[in-house]
């Protein structure tokens, strides 16, 4: 009996180390049983800026040739981001494919669209099937998603587990490398590698407009620093270089609603927001700030954002 006792104690912490070594992982298989969530609010929200479509997106024109097209509806109240040139224009994220948004984008412009994602979470990827022109940030990671002609994200990297989301596989037209402009006539934009949320999480910036297009690297709520991917360290890294390079009065704008002094409108923050991130990261490090939960931690950052993050060991 002593030894079968022995067996069991060292099983049940083997599976304690394997899951706290994985939780990451571990967090995102068991969430469909643990966090039900409804997918569509059945409540029209009353949006502080723009106009409803078809009772549910969102579009807020930002002026300068760029809109903004929200999910209000959707429970994690997605923002992607039309900006149109002369000649052609660019959707920054494909909306979580929960409704089809290309007959919305058809109503803004006839020119010519190119879709590119911030990252390959389902919530920005799932609505890209609709659009035949596809660009993709030109990562090591990104290229080893394609075969047979096809990109399909990994498992991982797509993360619809809890929504039960089939991972799309689709052509891509243009490889955009990091430091690359896209000329859409009249307007270029400059694709940025922006890791921390993600490896292959990448940004847009409109110089002309001193605005950039951030995805899920910083947005107001409550930032996922613990996802599977997700890095501290690529997080400061990012950080840093684009508080070197950025003008400060640039606008972010980013892809979750809603700020906590607004209501439903297009989610910003500025460069600030940016610094306090940084320095609440470097804090977080160093063992120096209070937390809230165990798997994910939640810090403090400002009145606009928190921080949840994993294991110091599975988040470096």
């Amino acid at each position: 009996m002593a030894r079968v006792l022995t067996y069991i104690a060292i099983a049940v912490l083997a599976v304690i180390v394997l899951g706290a070594d994985y939780a990451p992982y571990v967090n995102l298989e068991v969430a469909p049983y643990i966090r039900r969530h409804t997918i569509i609010d059945p409540t029209t929200p009353k949006l502080d800026k723009g106009h409803m479509v078809d009772d549910y997106f969102s579009v807020e024109d930002l002026g300068q040739n760029t809109f903004a097209i929200g999910e209000p509806r959707y429970y994690q109240q997605n923002y992607a981001y039309l900006i149109i040139g002369e000649k052609r224009a660019l959707l920054f994220d494909s909306s979580s494919g929960t409704r089809d948004v290309s007959p919305v984008i058809k109503s803004l412009t006839s020119l010519p669209v190119t879709v590119m994602v911030s990252h390959l979470h389902f919530d920005h990827l799932g609505g890209i099937i609709p659009f035949h022109h596809v660009a993709m940030i030109d990562l090591p990671q990104t290229r080893a998603d394609m075969k047979d002609g096809l990109f399909t994200p990994k498992r991982y990297e797509y993360s619809g587990i809890a929504d039960k989301r089939a991972r799309p596989s689709f052509a891509i037209a243009e490889w955009l490398a990091p430091g690359r402009t896209i000329d859409l006539g009249g307007r270029v934009l400059t694709v940025l590698s922006t890791p921390g949320h993600t490896p292959t999480s990448a940004s847009l910036y409109d110089p002309a407009a001193k605005r950039l297009f951030t995805g899920d690297y910083i947005y107001p709520t409550t930032l996922y620093a613990f996802s599977p991917g997700a890095s501290m360290s690529a997080y400061h890294e990012t950080a840093q270089r684009l508080l070197a390079t950025m003008p400060a009065d640039t606008i972010l704008w980013t892809a979750h609603c809603c700020r906590k002094d607004g209501g439903i409108l297009a989610p910003w923050l500025r460069m600030k927001d940016l610094r306090d991130l940084d320095d609440q990261m470097l804090r977080v490090k160093a063992g120096v700030v209070p937390y809230t939960g165990f798997y994910p931690r939640v810090y403090p950052v400002n009145d606009q954002m928190t921080l949840a993050t994993g294991f110091p060991w599975n988040n470096p």
